[in-house]
């Protein structure tokens, strides 16, 4: 069930459906460190004096006041693509928010790259791009090499495989050389996203049109049109933008054979018929009026720079499907949001057929208040398991967090230690909630000093550190030696630190840590645990799958299941 939620009342254990107004910043379970008992189901309830569950919604704005018309759960059935609205992250590569986040806590499937042919005091290689907006004055970005950027997407499309289409659009800065064309782009895009990749005549056949006489015709035919959302679950459309000169030479060598639309910059509606291979226009604010000609004509528009609030209700009156901003953060521009209370990441133009599909991901959220984990004594949250009889085995998980207006050293972690006392030993693999390393960590002996090995993972001129999300915590020698690895697609790992104890290390799971700075939303999602030995399947885990959530020292927490706004 999408947006479940796992609640604790004064009289026990209760559950939501999705047609409920989520509590305020989680409210699902919720337990103080102290005086705290626990169900049967290991879920902590909350003390006689704690308050009561609030039914309203506080992540974002209220859906009744946003500028758009948004769904109230779930994904819509024979909802098309043209019918939905959706926040695009300009330039996504250069915002404080990493991709992996971008797509996972803040709920964005509409991204944005610049690529570039060469870049100063770098060798040019062939098939190969670089991202940036502008050299040496405005280079900053999550990853150098756009084959870097399409792995951080990568990650989340391997890792969530029915996720809701996501639509990448990709800037051409630069023209065509030999050693950088059509060819080489859609290599390099097939290489990352596979079968995943839908392009112009994919769209038709999804759409059961398959014998349009274009993509456009097809694509704006009432009787064909764009394909349906969930026809389009666990897809990746990219779509070029540029100037008119290159984005024609893709257009038209070769149409049948290429992988992406183009979305070239028109001024007016006669232009379309010359580009048949697509129905997709990109737009300046500054021309939303035209934008929404476009829309009016049964095609999908983008338009950028909507970077005010006036600016994004202009772009949202006019129809347009995309509509791109640096602001990723609905919490810190609640005005900039199209997901629902449920997390579900578009607003409907009209009115959505609601139906409750599976969850895009298993996913576990900790909204907690506790100090930190770390020095001599800890203040955390913790769900976790006793493996006291078999303690072996490894955990790996991935972690979002949303990496702007945060502490920097919050964090979420997988964890092993010998007792819930604050100053036990332990072993954890964590991720900051901020722009720092994946980090190991661990207190040697009881009431003992904390240490820390930190490791970017990717090297040099790759991802920057916190383009790593992935997590995993091997534990052997029952239970007295463990390892902390990361990754920055869930695929290939690097060991950051690792550990033996005087004794095992039994109670195991997630734990999660605001470091002093208040109520903090941290995600962490495909949790497996995989048991040594053959014919093990580690399948994923949600709450209800863990024995107990508790509290470490003083802290308190609501923890739920499910993708959250």
């Amino acid at each position: 069930m999408k947006g479940r939620r796992l609640r604790t009342a004064l009289v026990g254990l209760s559950m939501t459906a999705c047609g409920d107004a989520p509590p305020s910043m989680g409210g699902a379970q919720s337990a103080s460190s102290t005086d705290s008992a626990t169900t049967g189901l290991g879920m902590s309830t909350a003390p006689a004096d704690s308050t009561s569950v609030v039914e309203s919604a506080s992540w974002g704005p209220d859906p009744a006041s946003s500028t758009a018309d948004e769904s109230t759960g779930a994904g819509p059935v024979g909802v098309r693509y043209d019918g939905v609205q959706q926040k695009s992250a300009h330039n996504s590569y250069q915002r404080d928010e990493a991709i992996f986040d971008q797509l996972v806590y803040h709920r964005i499937r509409s991204l944005e790259l610049d690529i570039h042919v060469g870049k100063t005091f770098e060798p040019t290689e062939p098939g190969v791009w670089y991202v940036y907006h502008t050299d040496v004055t405005d280079d900053d970005t999550w990853c150098v090499r756009l084959g870097h950027c399409l792995e951080a997407i990568g990650g989340f499309t391997h890792e969530v495989s029915q996720h809701e289409v996501v639509t990448l659009w990709i800037d051409l800065k630069d023209g065509w050389d030999d050693e950088h064309g059509p060819v080489e782009l859609d290599a390099a895009l097939v290489a990352t996203f596979g079968d995943a990749l839908i392009d112009g005549p994919g769209l038709l056949a999804l759409a059961g049109c398959p014998g349009a006489a274009s993509v456009q015709a097809g694509l704006t035919d009432p009787t064909c049109g764009w394909p349906t959302m969930e026809a389009l679950r666990g897809r990746v459309l990219v779509v070029l933008t540029g100037g008119t000169g290159v984005l024609r030479t893709y257009h038209d060598e070769e149409p049948l054979a290429r992988r992406a639309l183009v979305a070239p910059p028109l001024t007016t509606l006669d232009d379309v018929a010359d580009w048949s291979n697509t129905a997709v226009f990109n737009f300046s604010a500054d021309d939303v009026a035209l934008a929404a000609q476009f829309v009016d004509a049964g095609y999908v528009a983008r338009v950028w720079d909507c970077n005010d609030q006036d600016r994004w209700a202009a772009a949202f009156d006019a129809g347009a499907q995309h509509v791109a901003t640096d602001k990723v953060s609905a919490d810190a521009d609640p005005w900039a949001r199209t997901h629902d209370a449920q997390g579900w990441p578009f607003a409907c133009k009209a009115a959505c057929e609601m139906d409750v599909p599976a969850p895009e991901i298993p996913v576990i959220g900790m909204d907690v208040d506790s100090g930190d984990v770390w020095a001599n004594a800890d203040s955390a949250w913790f769900v976790h398991d006793d493996r006291s009889d078999a303690a072996d085995g490894t955990w790996r998980a991935f972690v979002s967090t949303p990496n702007s207006h945060v502490e920097p050293f919050a964090k979420a972690c997988l964890m092993a230690r010998a007792s819930l006392d604050p100053g036990a030993p332990y072993i954890a693999v964590c991720r900051p909630a901020d722009n720092e390393p994946l980090r190991v960590q661990w207190r040697e002996v009881p009431d003992g000093t904390s240490t820390a090995i930190e490791n970017a993972i990717t090297p040099d001129n790759t991802l920057d550190a916190a383009g790593a999300v992935f997590v995993r915590l091997r534990v052997d020698q029952d239970g007295t030696c463990v390892a902390g690895d990361g990754s920055a697609d869930g695929q290939t790992w690097v060991e950051i630190g690792s550990r033996c104890f005087g004794e095992a290390l039994a109670l195991q799971g997630l734990t999660t840590s605001a470091h002093d700075s208040g109520e903090i939303r941290l995600l962490v999602g495909n949790v497996t645990l995989d048991l040594p030995g053959p014919g093990n399947e580690p399948g994923p885990r949600q709450l209800g799958d863990f024995g107990a959530s508790v509290a470490i020292g003083v802290a308190q927490a609501d923890v739920y299941d499910g993708p959250l706004p």
